[in-house]
């Protein structure tokens, strides 16, 4: 079991430092003059893995709900994934680029769905904590994010991102390989799905909600960077307050489950989009720099609990039977849909405005959705 354990942690390190050195810096990618795009082409750029998720994660839900294969399915989408990556390296214009990230977001998206269902089966058996083996995935961020911080201010420049998410894509999937087969099998259903065992009222409430505030979260990796880099600081200084964001999500990925048993896990959702709201207003009013550090420990705070309530809660709103459909809508929703929307969005504000409103924007869609889950909660009490 522990060497079970120790797998799949290492797999997510890989996963997770994979997107770290990529997704936080594509923004700022893009952005380089030698490209010569427009703030709301790379906004177009950046929203099409989410774009994509939304359609794309619930039919690799469904296709593992079917043939119960989810081992095999992330290996080839890790392999794809980051041997398309290298490809943006000969990538200049702007219709290339497009095509490029089309391929690879199909690819891409299936990443964190399919290890999460992988993880989910094998905690539920082996009764070990979710948040313990989910928090190493923070980890690999946290390392990643600095790390490239660092890389991408020296002569490597902001290329190398795509050449180390490759490298640790590829050796993510040498440990999804170790990982026995019985370990990822699920039980396969071959009666026609259900649509009305998955779009049950309380999972539509939950999803209302999460768009909203999951959103502005994910969104915020993207245009995190160009906050900073706007108000003076450098790619290192990112980095490092990425790193800090992300190191105080790990502690609270570890008694997520704790919090959740005690006080609900709707609570914790409501409580954790709060916070997040306000982090998002500080920021937009320009505070002063060791006001933006202590802003990264309270995203770990949010992230940390979020993720993994979120997703254990998903499981509870459904049958057994469609779970990983479930969780595939829940991505393609939050991760996908919102956050394409939020990118895009952010683009364009960006031209109309600057970077604060955005986050003023991020503020009040963020306090919204967190009026959607206390809705959501008083139902359940009425009902």
């Amino acid at each position: 079991m522990d060497s079970q354990k120790r797998l799949f942690q290492s797999v997510y390190v890989a996963i997770f430092f994979a997107q770290g050195a990529l997704i936080p810096y594509m923004t700022l990618y893009f952005s380089q003059t030698k490209f010569g795009l427009t703030p709301s082409q790379v906004g177009i750029i950046v929203a099409i893995l989410p774009i994509l998720s939304i359609g794309v994660q619930p039919l690799w839900g469904m296709l593992t709900d079917r043939t119960g294969r989810v081992r095999a399915w992330l290996i080839l989408a890790m392999l794809s994934a980051a041997l398309i990556s290298l490809t943006f390296l000969v990538a200049t214009s702007y219709i290339w680029i497009v095509i490029l990230m089309v391929i690879w977001s199909v690819f891409q998206c299936a990443h964190i769905p399919l290890v999460d269902m992988m993880t989910l089966d094998y905690t539920t058996r082996s009764k070990v904590d979710y948040g313990a083996i989910r928090l190493y995935g923070s980890a690999g961020f946290a390392i990643a994010v600095f790390a490239m911080g660092r890389i991408s201010d020296s002569t490597w420049g902001l290329a190398s991102t795509f050449v180390l998410s490759a490298v640790l894509l590829i050796l993510g999937s040498v440990f999804v390989r170790m990982i026995p087969e019985k370990s990822s099998i699920r039980d396969v259903t071959l009666a026609p799905l259900s649509w009305t065992a998955v779009w049950n009222k309380h999972f539509v409430f939950f999803l209302c909600g999460g768009m909203l505030v999951f959103g502005p979260i994910y969104a915020n990796n993207y245009y995190f960077g160009l906050y900073v880099t706007n108000s003076g600081g450098s790619t290192t200084l990112v980095g490092t307050l990425f790193l800090v964001a992300v190191l105080f999500e790990i502690p609270f990925m570890k008694v997520a489950s704790q919090l959740m048993e005690r006080y609900g896990s709707v609570n914790v959702l409501v409580g954790a989009a709060i916070i997040s709201a306000v982090r998002n207003g500080v920021l937009a009013l320009e505070p002063p720099i060791w006001v933006v550090w202590l802003l990264a420990i309270a995203q770990g705070l949010v992230v940390g609990l979020l993720i993994p309530v979120a997703l254990q809660f998903v499981r509870t709103l459904v049958d057994r039977q469609v779970s990983s459909t479930a969780i595939g809508v829940y991505m393609a929703l939050t991760s996908g849909l919102a956050t394409a929307g939020f990118n895009m969005l952010s683009g364009k504000i960006i031209e109309l405005d600057d970077i604060l409103g955005v986050f003023w924007m991020y503020t009040i869609v963020t306090a919204i959705g967190a009026l959607i889950w206390i809705g959501m909660s008083r139902r359940t009490l009425k009902g």
